[in-house]
Parts: structure tokens; C-alpha cells; sequence
């Protein structure tokens, strides 16, 4: 054998032992998600960086629109044929339902090394758990009842910002005649739904919303209140334009970024819009619980739930697990929720580095969890099934876009369709 065709043989056994070698000690984590807007992806793309610095190869599989929907349908393809992701988005009751079919992993190994007991805030672990076992993982807590508005907007209207859901209706039309768009808003049903709830969250309070969404009591559901909240649903309803329907919810931002619309009702997400677009926020974009529900926090929690994997190998499992125990890492939650706009599920990191909005909600969360006035959305599933939810849903959206169903006719549909749903 020559010198060259010996060193060939010697360059091939070296490039064929890094090839196995970088195969045993990594692998492929793909993540279904529906993160796509600016301020999502950026917090996103943490959790890929500190994922991908373990060696492990990360595949993002984003599925766009309808608040999560379109994904969880391409979820279930892919799960009942057998090729599930490493991880997905999944939130509240769905974990719940996701696992009672068989489909999600134990986490338990590494939550007890890892002692996720002690890092979880309680009301968080029995969402996360399936028949006592961890089979998701939270990376944070977002706020649903916020109203976001543009300060330069409201002051050139001469018009004070509302403090009170009759003001918050009486500045509407004001602000309107001032020549602005007053509720930028996007008529998907997720976003009517957290329009109706923070109404009802301000004309019912947290006790009887969540007799009213959480337990489903339909003596509530019927009652004089909720027929209350319908009538402040139809009367800011009909200040939501036409091109809501084609718009989506960080467009909506962006009007209020340009001085276009004066008022966006939506969660907390919109912080991390606003930071994406460079926008410092409460000086001309300000934030405020939704009037009326001042003393309430309804909350939503992004999870990942961790699947069975098709392939049993050890690397496998050892880039699942690495995954999970990223995500509660005080760095990712650091780094993840500055861009998200959200709070840290972990409780051991300076609230003084928050945004200022986020620094209230932080706040506010802890006087809520004080007071028993924290309280999970349902326009997000964490109060209730998704088949409930829908039901739900497709009242509050039928009810804003056909002007002829009275508030009356609507508690009635709200009481039957949820009653049909469970």
C-alpha cells in the first residue's frame, strides 16, 4: 500500500470515528410550537441556543394561526402515526387529556433530581402532572387581564384614560370622533374570547367567574350578571372596525405603535412585541389592568409536554430529558421571558430586572395568590377541557360578529353549549 492511499485510509477512519462519536453524544429534538410572531420567536430562540450549546440539534416545527389549533390538529396526525415530536406546546387540560391516551413520557426521573416540587409554584405541579407523574414542563406564567394603550394617542384626544369599564365605554366613542381606530383588535375567536373574559372578570369578580368557568356552575352561567357582561360585550363590540378580521393581533400592535388605534386588549405577549419593535414601555405605550378587574390576575401557562418517542435509544432520551431541564434553568427563564413578555415560572430570579409591566404583573401576582383572586383563563384552556372552551368560544364570537342575538338569547347558547360540551 503507498504513502497517499495509507493516508486516505488513515483521514477516513478518523472522519468516520468523529461521525459516531458526535452520534452517540447528540441528537435531534424537534418542538412543535405556534410561536410566530416577532417577540415569540425571539424568546424562542433562547430556548434553541441553550439547547443547541448541549450539542443537540434542534428542528422547529412551527404550525402558524388560530391561536394553537391548526397545531394541535398536525399534533395529532403525527401522533397517532406514531412520529411525535420531542416536545409540543400544550397547555392546561390538554396535557391532561393528551396523556390519558398514552402519549406522553414520564418526567419523573429528572423532576426529582432536579426537584421541581420545590421550584413550581403548587397550583402549577397538578397541571403538569398526570396521575402524579410529571409529563410537561411550564416555562412560564403570562397575564391575560391587560389593557394596553397609546398615552400621546389618549392626551392629544384630551380624553382620560379609563379607570372603570363605564369610563373605558364612555372614552370609545371619544376617541372614535377624535379621528382614531379606539380598540385595535383581531376577530380570531382566541382574542373575543379574552375580550369577554376580562369584561366578565370586571362585571363578575374572581369568585363568581370562576364558579362561572372553573366549576360551570349554571346558576351563574344564567344569571343577571352574565347577561350583564354580554350587554358591555355587544356595546364595545361594535367599536371593532371591519379589518379585524383580516388583521392579526400583533398588527393590532403595531397600530397602536403608530399612533393609529388608541386601545389594545390582550395578554401579556404584546410586552414582548412592543420590545421586538424597540418600544420602551409604559412611557407612550401603556399597560393597565383591564378596568374593573383591578386585584384579579387571570392567568395562562405555556407548557411543553414530552412524548413517547418511536426510538428508545439512550441519546434519545438523554436530549429529551436536556430539553426539560433547560426550560426551568434560571438563565432560560431569565433570557426567555424578558423576550416574551412574560413571568418567570421559577421564583428565584430579581423581579428588579423585569420589564416595568412586568414588574406590576409580578406584583400583582403575588397580592393575587395572597388574596385567592388568581384565577385561570379560559379563553386559553387552563380553566377548563378544550371541548368546553371551544364551546365557549364560539358563543362569545357568534354573539360580537351577528348583531341580531340578543344578551339574553345569549346566556342561554353559553348554557347550552357548554352543557352539551361536557
Amino acid at each position: 500500500m503507498n504513502t497517499i492511499s495509507s493516508n486516505r485510509i488513515t483521514r477516513l477512519f478518523i472522519l468516520l470515528h468523529l461521525l459516531f462519536t458526535f452520534s452517540a453524544s447528540a441528537s435531534q429534538v424537534e418542538v412543535l410550537h405556534w410561536w410566530t410572531s416577532g417577540g415569540e420567536l425571539d424568546a424562542l430562540s433562547e430556548l434553541q441556543d441553550k439547547v443547541e450549546e448541549t450539542d443537540n440539534t434542534w428542528l422547529d416545527f412551527a404550525i402558524k394561526g388560530g391561536g394553537g389549533n391548526s397545531a394541535l390538529t398536525v399534533l395529532r396526525s403525527r401522533a397517532v402515526s406514531g412520529n411525535p415530536p420531542t416536545a409540543a406546546l400544550i397547555k392546561g387540560h390538554n396535557i391532561q387529556e393528551w396523556a390519558k391516551l398514552g402519549f406522553l413520557t414520564s418526567l419523573d426521573d429528572i423532576a426529582k433530581r432536579e426537584q421541581w416540587d420545590k421550584k413550581l409554584p403548587e397550583f402549577i405541579k397538578p397541571i403538569m402532572k398526570y396521575q402524579g407523574h410529571y409529563v410537561a414542563v411550564p416555562i412560564n406564567i403570562h397575564r391575560i387581564n391587560w389593557l394596553w394603550f397609546n398615552a400621546k394617542v389618549f392626551k392629544q384626544a384630551n380624553i382620560a384614560i379609563p379607570r372603570n369599564l363605564t369610563e373605558l365605554i364612555t372614552a370609545l366613542p371619544q376617541l372614535e370622533v377624535a379621528g382614531y381606530l379606539p380598540i385595535a383588535h383581531t376577530s380570531e375567536p382566541w382574542a373575543d374570547a379574552i375580550l369577554f373574559e376580562s369584561i366578565s372578570l370586571s362585571i363578575l369578580g374572581a369568585e363568581q367567574y370562576k364558579q362561572a368557568f372553573v366549576e360551570l356552575n349554571p346558576q351563574v352561567l344564567a344569571s343577571p350578571a352574565m347577561i350583564q357582561a354580554f350587554a358591555k360585550l355587544r356595546t364595545i363590540s361594535l367599536f371593532i372596525d371591519d379589518n379585524a378580521k383580516n388583521r392579526t393581533w400583533e398588527q393590532s400592535t403595531r397600530l397602536l405603535i403608530e399612533d393609529k388605534a388608541a386601545i389594545q386588549i390582550m395578554g401579556d405577549w404584546v410586552a414582548g412585541k412592543l420590545l421586538q419593535e424597540k418600544q420602551k414601555l409604559n412611557t407612550k405605550i401603556r399597560c393597565i389592568e383591564f378596568p374593573g378587574s383591578e386585584g384579579i390576575f387571570s392567568y395562562n401557562v405555556d407548557s411543553f409536554a414530552f412524548f413517547k418517542l418511536r426510538s428508545v435509544s439512550s441519546d434519545v432520551k438523554k436530549a429529551q430529558d436536556t430539553l426539560a431541564s433547560i426550560i426551568l434553568t434560571p438563565a432560560l427563564q431569565r433570557d426567555f421571558n424578558a423576550k416574551k413578555g412574560s413571568l418567570p415560572i421559577i421564583n428565584t430570579l430579581d423581579e428588579r430586572q423585569f420589564n416595568p409591566c412586568s414588574q406590576q404583573a409580578y406584583q400583582d401576582y403575588q397580592q393575587a395568590m395572597r388574596d385567592g383572586t388568581l384565577v385561570p383563563t379560559f379563553s386559553q384552556a387552563m380553566a377548563t377541557t378544550t371541548y368546553v372552551q371551544s364551546a365557549i368560544t364560539q358563543v362569545i364570537s357568534n354573539f360580537i360578529y351577528d348583531k341580531s342575538i340578543s344578551n339574553e338569547a345569549a346566556v342561554v347558547q353559553l348554557t347550552n353549549a357548554i352543557k352539551a360540551a361536557q
